[in-house]
């Protein structure tokens, strides 16, 4: 019997749902539908502190952001060495972008040959060379860590570099680790 209702009620209900109506039907929730916007720096009557604007949740991060999952340690760099590689293919272009990104980001530091002898170097800890014995055999993620995590008395700089810019800048880096 409950089969039989079944039967009639389904293609009786598909009929009803499918037609050529212009009207939208029934709303449910409509106080979501049509939600009270705010303008910028207004004062909103549903948070505590009256302000429209809240910062993003602890923990959000943006759409761009790539999650970076190596701790600071030592072993996570040679971690990250043996695991992260360069996406894109060598090119000239990415050669020259990785050329301007060390003499923004790097040179006042490790120096015209990445030497170490910037002019900032001489009033801090002289930082390695890269064709010197530390660093002249890191591989491409074991950079790529210290960019974006520090090393020593470098600062981090993955504020400064977007992920493309870092492949492009460890790019130049490894030339200049070929100069003697």
């Amino acid at each position: 019997m409950k089969k039989t209702y079944i039967n009639i009620l389904m293609p009786l209900l598909i009929l009803v749902g499918c037609s050529n109506s212009q009207e939208p039907g029934y709303e449910y929730s409509p106080e979501m539908v049509y939600s009270q916007a705010y303008e910028a720096y207004s004062e909103s009557s549903i948070t505590p502190n009256g302000a429209s604007m809240l910062p993003a949740p602890k923990g959000a991060i943006s759409r761009e952001q790539v999650v970076f999952n190596y701790g600071n340690t030592d072993e996570e760099r040679d971690r990250a060495g043996k695991e992260l590689v360069d996406p894109r293919a060598v090119s000239k272009e990415r050669m020259i972008r990785g050329k301007q990104l060390y003499v923004v980001n790097c040179l006042l530091c490790h120096g015209v040959k990445g030497e170490g002898d910037g002019p900032v170097a001489k009033k801090y800890t002289e930082p390695p060379a890269f064709n010197g014995r530390a660093l002249r055999n890191y591989a491409s993620g074991q950079i790529y860590h210290a960019i974006v995590k520090g090393f020593g008395d470098m600062p981090s700089h993955a504020v400064q570099l977007t992920e493309e810019d870092r492949w492009d800048l460890i790019l130049y880096v490894h030339e200049l680790q070929k100069v003697e």
